[in-house]
Formats: structure tokens, sequence, C-alpha cells
């Protein structure tokens, strides 16, 4: 196989002192689960465009959610008003970290080779992971407590008579008949979003932790890393070729 071997930058430096062991073919790869290099770039590649996509939609909700309720909920000895705040700017905040790790996602899956991208990528895919389930949390709370209080920090702003009887009027700067249900519709929706950005991250941190070779994945044996195919060649026999040095991406 000395006339197949992968190019000399998808190889460590430890393969490449070691002149006489054979090249590993770039087709004959296999990632865990007998994935190929190619589709485990399609993978992470497919991984990453979610992740913007949610990271965007995610951005957007708490966007319009600010925009259009929490801009005017601005009581700071309120603790329910500034826990919605708070909420918020992390929902922000997560969006845009999620969405700068589907970035360096999209790029590591063109650039493998780069040690510089796999620690980034494992990195940010950490910090959207942790930031996605603080959001949750908080969503969810936020939810709980509006249900708790019937929404009256929201309506904090308004000054009616009877805050039973909810009506359009000049002392209110929004709708109060129905800022209520928009809000608890906007957090639900965020909510999700989160949930889902968090599994996402979770899946890019187990593939960046593949291509860095770290410890096994949950502890298990270390067949997790990039392999040579099982297939006979010359001079070996089946076992020898399964057990070769794992390949570095």
């Amino acid at each position: 196989m000395e006339g197949g071997g992968l190019p000399g930058s998808f190889l460590s430096p430890k393969d490449a002192h070691k002149g006489g062991r054979n090249r590993l073919r770039e087709d004959k790869l296999l990632a865990p689960g007998g994935v190929s290099v190619d589709d485990f770039q399609k993978v992470l590649m497919k991984t990453g465009l979610v992740l913007v996509v949610l990271g965007h939609v995610s951005f957007i909700a708490a966007a319009i959610l600010h925009g259009t309720v929490l801009r005017y909920v601005t009581a700071p000895h309120d603790a329910v008003a500034l826990q919605y705040c708070v909420v918020n700017i992390v929902s922000v905040t997560s969006a845009i970290v999620v969405i700068s790790s589907g970035i360096a996602a999209i790029v590591l899956s063109r650039y493998l080779p780069s040690t510089a991208l796999r620690w980034t990528v494992f990195s940010s895919g950490v910090a959207c992971a942790l930031l996605s389930l603080t959001c949750a949390l908080g969503l969810l709370a936020s939810i709980a407590v509006t249900f708790a209080t019937q929404g009256r920090a929201l309506l904090a702003v308004c000054t009616f008579g009877n805050p039973d009887l909810l009506a359009l009027t000049p002392d209110c700067p929004f709708d109060p008949t129905r800022v209520y249900s928009s809000s608890l519709c906007l957090w639900g929706i965020s909510l999700v979003l989160c949930v889902t950005e968090s599994v996402f991250a979770v899946r890019c941190i187990q593939l960046a932790h593949q291509v860095l070779e770290l410890r096994p994945w949950w502890g298990k044996s270390s067949h997790h890393t990039m392999q040579e195919s099982p297939e006979p060649v010359e001079g070996h026999d089946l076992i020898s070729c399964t057990s070769s040095v794992p390949l570095t991406l």
C-alpha cells in the first residue's frame, strides 16, 4: 500500500516518522460506526449548519420578545422583571455562541488537519451546550413565574384601575390583552430551540472529541478513533490490519 497513501498533512508526526509502516488510504478510513472520512466531514458540516440555523432563529425569537415586551419591563427593584431581562440576555448570548460554534464546525469539516480548529470546535461546543442548558432552565423558570403571577410583572408598566380587566389604553405602551399569551408563546419556542441546540452541541463535541483523539468517549475502548478498514493487504492478515495505528486527521 506504499503507492496509495494519504497526503502527509493527514498523518501525525509519529506516523510520518515511521516510514516503514503501511500508509493508510483516505478512501479506506473508517470513523466510528463504519463511516468514511468523507461521510464524517459531511456529518460535521450538517451539524454545523443546523447549529447556525438554530442560533439565528433563537436570536430572532429573543429579539422579538425584547422589542415587543421586555424593553418596557425595566423595574430594577422588581425581582421578576429583572429575571426576565437576565434570561433574555442569556438567550441572546447563547444564540451568538451557537452560531459561532456552528460556523467553526463548518470550517473544520473543510480543514480537518488543523489542530487549532479542532480545539476551537471542541471548546465552543462545550460553551454552547452549557449556555443552551442554562438558557433552557432560565426560560423554564420564566414560564413558571409568569404562570404563578399571572403576568403581573409584564403589566407593571401599565396603570389599570382593576388589573383583572385588561383593555387597550393610552397608559400602556403595548396591547395588554395579548402580552401574556405572546410572551409565553415566544418563551416556549425559545425553550424548544435551546434544548435542541444543546443536543446538537453535544453531538458537535462528540465529533470534535473523535478527531482530537482524546480519552475514549464515555470511557469506552479506543475503537472510536479513525481506523483503517479491516481489508487484507499485502504481507498482512486481517488481524494485523485492524490493529494498525489510529489515524490523526
